[in-house]
């Protein structure tokens, strides 16, 4: 997964995010394993593209596990957001200490490397 600064005017998030471009596996509710990937990444949350974009509510439950430079994380997340494109806008509510500081270390990484598009 490849990550970059995204900056805008109406942020409304509590930490920066990061376009990225890697593979995600989920399950909403439990069910069945659903696929996508990653468009962006904070602390706190990220934006989904499902292959399937339909069915999703906000307040939907997720598991979800995805790599980041070689490193597996799994958490436990709520859909935030819906978009009409079906990207689903996730809070992470749930990571391990462990997960939760590689994850804090790759965007500090990230901070440092310079301006906004840089590539890790």
């Amino acid at each position: 997964m490849t990550l970059f600064p995204i900056h805008s005017k109406q942020e409304r998030r509590r930490t920066t995010r990061y376009r990225c471009h890697g593979p995600i596996d989920f399950r909403i509710q439990g069910w069945y394993l659903q696929k996508g990937r990653i468009l962006n990444l904070c602390l706190d949350g990220c934006l989904i593209e499902p292959q399937l974009a339909s069915g999703y509510e906000v307040g939907d439950q997720l598991e979800m596990r995805f790599e980041v430079n070689r490193l597996p994380f799994r958490a436990q997340c709520i859909v935030r957001r819906v978009q009409p494109t079906g990207d689903l806008g996730v809070e992470i509510v749930r990571l391990s200490s462990r997960s939760r500081r590689q994850l804090r270390e790759l965007v500090d990484e990230l901070a440092a490397i310079g301006p906004p598009g840089t590539e890790l």
